[in-house]
């Protein structure tokens, strides 16, 4: 099959989903194809593209939660997370998420934190629910240090410290939580 991959993401099991374009597409653990799902638009398990075809930038970020059988996909066309069960059947939608660009999985599965690539901010919401975190949005934009532009990708460490990849700024910042900085604010 032709795909494109922009991010991807492993189940529990070795089951590797990739996303890129307007699909997702799952493969096992020794790489044989096993299926792919989406198309484009905007309705439920459809996903925005830019562009033309299956290259046109579309989907971003793929986490997946095995112990809850879950599925986040970034639909930054459509400004919207959609959440799917892990053989692609379609769950949930979040929307009004503007350019959810990379998202990220707290350790617990309580919480995905989703980096917006239009506002270039990191906001925490709710995994089960969608629902934003009351005082966990925070950045802004610029090219100074401490400022966003064009989050693209983001991780942390074992110690909390925060990684972000941006690709509009063409540089990595890392950022070490404070000791008297807001908790909920905190992505590591």
């Amino acid at each position: 099959p032709r795909f494109v991959v922009e991010h991807f993401a492993w189940a529990a099991n070795g089951d590797l989903y990739t996303s890129g374009g307007y699909q997702v597409v799952k493969f096992s653990k020794d790489g044989k194809y096993i299926s792919a799902f989406g198309k484009p638009g905007s309705a439920p398990g459809e996903f925005g593209v830019y562009g033309q075809g299956l290259a046109g930038a579309g989907i971003h970020g793929i986490v997946i939660d095995s112990n809850r059988n879950r599925l986040y996909v970034a639909d930054r066309v459509n400004s919207r997370i959609q959440v799917f069960d892990l053989n692609g059947k379609h769950l949930d939608v979040w929307p009004n998420i503007p350019a959810p660009y990379a998202i990220r999985l707290t350790q617990d599965g309580q919480h995905l934190w989703v980096g917006d690539g239009y506002t270039q901010k990191f906001a925490k919401y709710e995994a089960l629910t969608g629902r934003l975190v009351p005082g966990s949005t925070w950045g802004t934009t610029g090219i100074a240090p401490g400022a966003f532009w064009g989050i693209h990708y983001f991780t942390t460490d074992n110690e909390g410290t925060l990684y972000v990849g941006e690709d509009l700024a063409y540089r990595i910042q890392k950022f070490v939580p404070r000791k008297d900085g807001n908790p909920v604010q905190v992505i590591g």
